[in-house]
């Protein structure tokens, strides 16, 4: 995880784009020289209703309280430790405290900030915990938790540190060096192999959050770029369960649960299309969505997709799409390298599943009134020495400096960022209940509608989106006023 923490920039935005609305700014009072923001991002207490928004420079950290008008309540400042370089776990409780949990560059040592406006205080503490052979994986955050998870390589054993604000944090351990996960068809292989990335040198998983949007809150959405699902594992969380999804073996998408509640943990393999197809020729990955895995494979002549329910573990439906046909999609746009085809025909046909098969495949599902978007694509290969494929890594929003590349922090500006900067191929298409192609034109989402507003107003420093009250809240520092101003979308 030590490539995970590095100096980033920030994106700033004017704003003059129908479709957003100011709704509340504040002066930032507590600066006192003309010291340039390096960060800021807010977090939305959702048992008060409270924003905490935090802005820092070089040297301090900047606390407001506001109530949901954005009126400042509180104020607190806090000189920073220079030794502590990223922010990997936030937590907040009913009386306005707000803990950020703090790592060392090489992400070995770590510490907690408590922001507390009910007493007026910034204190912080180290914490002792022994990283001794271990490796950072990823965290999940809820309202007063905030998850660590470590990988123990030598044992293929998975740590889950939980801190709160009221208690000391406790470890959970998940061993799995017995359990019989696959690299192949049948080839078995370790829990360590199978979460080590050669392009990064690492070990990594990448986050896929859910989130409520909307007015509707049962209505989960997960607007998440082919960048983001194109990675081979990847976490999703909610409330006390972890879903580890493997899709390094391209014949089985492999299914990791663990129970925070009952400290017990789960295995499944699901078969992937075009099962018949050797490994070396297809590409291949995986999204979860709710209940429901949706699993892909592409060869050069054949394109398949199988939909799992994972209460049952049934094949719900399966589609194989060739490429001596055009693509059966209406009303569903076809992108190949960042150029739209209103009409796809054979050759297109053809082209694009040759893309997708050299690329970094990946799928993602989302919500559309009733019915399902799914965006099917590919990246251009990542390499070693561009794994990142040019990417801007710019919407972090830490106190410190942390690479949020992989949604460690925020990942609502993670997606913006992806959304901002892609140039992939993928088509869209709508699903009914039943998992039918339907003719139904793709509307847009709302980071659709915040690039837009990124593409027409240019680029300057330090912004933050947060979801608030059924909308998409843009936030920026405005320098030359010396405001921190709120538009929602």
């Amino acid at each position: 995880m030590k490539s995970a923490i590095i100096s980033l920039c920030f994106i700033f935005l004017s704003f003059n784009l129908v479709g957003q609305k100011s709704i509340g700014e504040f002066n930032h009072s507590l600066r006192t020289k003309n010291r340039t923001v390096k960060g800021s991002f807010s977090v939305v207490n959702k048992s008060t209703k409270d924003i905490a928004t935090f802005i820092s420079d070089r040297r301090y950290i900047y606390a407001y309280l506001t109530d949901n008008t954005f009126k400042v309540k509180k104020e607190l400042k806090f000189k920073k430790n220079s030794k502590y370089r990223g922010v990997v776990g936030k937590i907040y409780n009913t009386d306005n405290k707000f803990s950020f949990v703090i790592a060392n560059t090489n992400v070995s040592e770590f510490g907690i900030i408590d922001f507390d406006f009910k007493n007026d205080t910034v204190v912080f503490n180290k914490d002792l915990f022994n990283t001794r052979g271990l490796t950072l994986l990823q965290n999940f955050n809820q309202e007063n938790k905030s998850h660590l998870l470590f990988l123990k390589k030598s044992t293929s054993e998975l740590i889950v540190r939980t801190y709160t604000n009221d208690k000391e944090a406790k470890n959970q351990s998940f061993k799995l060096k017995n359990e019989r996960l696959l690299i192949g068809k049948n080839r078995k292989t370790s829990l360590t192999k199978l979460l080590y990335n050669s392009l990064y040198n690492d070990y990594t998983i990448t986050k896929i959050q859910s989130f409520e949007y909307g007015t509707k809150k049962t209505n989960k959405i997960q607007p998440i770029s082919i960048e983001t699902t194109a990675e081979y594992t990847k976490l999703y969380a909610e409330n006390d369960l972890i879903k580890i999804v493997f899709d390094k073996n391209k014949f089985y998408s492999q299914i990791l649960t663990l129970n925070l509640k009952e400290g017990t943990h789960t295995l499944k393999k699901f078969r992937k299309p075009l099962y018949k197809t050797t490994g070396r020729n297809k590409a291949s990955n995986s999204f979860l969505f709710n209940d429901f895995l949706f699993t892909s494979s592409c060869s050069k002549k054949n394109l398949g997709i199988a939909i799992y329910d994972l209460k049952t573990d049934e094949k719900l439906q399966e589609f194989t799409f060739s490429n001596n046909k055009p693509l059966p999609l209406k009303n569903a746009p076809v992108i190949i390298q960042g150029k739209e085809y209103k009409k796809v025909n054979t050759k297109e046909t053809k082209v694009f599943l040759k893309k997708i098969y050299y690329s970094d495949m990946g799928i993602t599902v989302a919500k559309q009134k009733d019915n399902f978007v799914i965006t099917l694509g590919g990246k251009k290969p990542a390499t070693l020495h561009n794994p990142m494929m040019s990417l801007k890594m710019g919407d972090n929003v830490s106190i410190y400096a942390v690479n949020n590349y992989r949604g460690f922090l925020d990942p609502h500006s993670y997606i913006l960022n992806l959304f901002r900067n892609k140039k992939v191929t993928y088509f869209k298409g709508i699903l009914d209940n039943e998992f039918n192609f339907i003719d139904v034109p793709v509307e847009k989402n709302v980071y659709d509608t915040i690039n837009t507003y990124v593409q027409e107003n240019g680029k300057q420093e330090n912004s933050h989106i947060f979801e608030f009250n059924g909308k998409m809240i843009y936030s920026y520092y405005n320098q030359s006023s010396n405001t921190y101003k709120f538009l929602a979308f």
